[in-house]
């Protein structure tokens, strides 16, 4: 904390007004990192042109991006780490997967793709699970993009395409 403070040109006690401890001042780093790339994600998932190409799209993009910048992995991956449980219990995580999907969620309620009803949190939960998964697969070299792109077409994409049948049960 006392190099942070000196890079900003504040005192000690100034830093911790803002920010209770160090896992404070990540938690808001983190969360600034993964909105300016969520925002550069925007660009490519808003040129779909279907509720399920917006979700693979996004998918795809949330873990590139996660595997590729430290920061942006604790917002996608909660290890564990303090840090990591810190994101989830300030309820950061949650936030960020809520940035990501409502605007493409609610542009699908309101062109009947999809119900009114299911409970977000459970749509978020499990987009975000599905970009560690596919981040961590990616990783572990059991595919690339292209083929995971792929997967998600012959797997995800189902479970968008007609879901006001599907998901409203």
């Amino acid at each position: 904390m006392d190099d942070v403070a000196s890079e900003v040109g504040l005192s000690r006690p100034s830093v911790y007004r803002y920010f209770a401890d160090r896992d404070d001042l990540l938690v808001e780093l983190i969360m600034r990192r993964a909105r300016a790339i969520n925002a550069r994600a925007q660009k490519s998932i808003s040129q779909q042109s279907s509720l399920p190409d917006q979700i693979i799209e996004g998918v795809l993009n949330i873990a590139d991006n996660a595997r590729r910048d430290p920061l942006m992995r604790y917002a996608v991956d909660t290890d564990g780490s303090s840090l990591s449980q810190r994101m989830r219990t300030s309820g950061m995580s949650a936030m960020f997967r809520a940035e990501i999907w409502d605007r493409y969620l609610d542009a699908a309620v309101a062109n009947g793709e999809l119900p009114d009803g299911v409970p977000r949190s459970d749509i978020h939960l499990w987009l975000g699970a599905l970009a560690k998964m596919v981040m961590r697969g990616i990783e572990d070299g059991e595919g690339d993009v292209k083929r995971y792109r792929c997967i998600l077409h012959r797997f995800v994409a189902p479970a968008f395409a007609g879901a006001d049948a599907q998901l409203g049960a």
